[in-house]
């Protein structure tokens, strides 16, 4: 069985045991998981995945990571499922699933997230609004810890291709075109739906004005720590230590 089928088997069978008020409260649910396959169902038509053989799928290049690892699919009701192999296409901003049915391709929103690799070198990835001049559904790979953090930072993979550079006056190449995946710092909340992530700077203002009302108390404690505002690992640090004092209290 596909993990496609897994996830309507589960929601039939939920539908079955649940009382009829039950049902009611589990309706916005089944309308997530049904986009969420009619996501997944359009991106693996036999069309969709045509026009992806034609766009840089097989670039080494236009991947997170070159080779293909294990990793974990989140539903969107939650549940996980195991898959042997996975690869995110930066370029196409598709995952690529290998299992024992063959190969699927999983765009933004027909999954929660996903995690690529296993142990300690295991990232985290979710499906979240990104606005950064347009506002799109797009995977991000999230750095804070826990989903539902009054505070999310996170990062947004994007593939960039560079032109070539040419001397001005003699019109030789001087440098050959290439291509490149960059990142963009994101900062947002889990706590109101649908909310998008949004570009930050990591500087002393940007990354300040996103602590609000307790900024003074961060801004001591990362000068107490010794932290930069310019390095991602040590406003991770930041954020993790405000979203700590946000659920301890008001």
């Amino acid at each position: 069985m596909t993990t496609a089928q897994k996830l309507g088997t589960g929601l039939l069978l939920a539908g079955l045991l649940l009382s009829a008020s039950a049902r009611a409260q589990m309706q916005s649910s089944r309308d997530l998981a049904e986009l969420g396959m009619d996501l997944y169902q359009r991106a693996n038509s036999p069309e969709a995945l045509a026009r992806m053989r034609k766009d840089l799928v097989n670039a080494p290049e236009a991947y997170l990571e070159r080779v293909e690892l294990p990793g974990t699919l989140v539903l969107l009701d939650k549940r996980r499922v195991r898959v042997p192999a996975m690869k995110y296409n930066v370029a196409l901003r598709l995952l690529e699933v290998r299992d024992s049915t063959g190969s699927h391709v999983w765009p933004p929103g027909s999954l929660d997230g996903f995690y690529l690799g296993k142990g300690s070198d295991m990232r985290h990835f979710r499906s979240k609004l990104v606005r950064n001049g347009s506002t799109k559904l797009d995977f991000v790979e999230v750095l804070t810890q826990s989903d539902n953090s009054p505070l999310v930072l996170a990062v947004q993979h994007i593939y960039r291709h560079l032109d070539a550079q040419l001397d001005p006056i003699l019109r030789t190449e001087t440098k050959a075109e290439s291509t490149e995946i960059g990142q963009t710092v994101l900062a947002g909340t889990d706590l109101v739906p649908k909310e998008p992530l949004r570009a930050i700077s990591l500087n002393r203002k940007s990354v300040s004005e996103l602590f609000g009302s307790r900024a003074p108390e961060i801004t001591a404690w990362a000068s107490n720590q010794g932290l930069s505002y310019t390095d991602l690992g040590q406003v991770l640090r930041m954020v993790e230590y405000y979203n700590q004092l946000s659920f301890k209290k008001p």
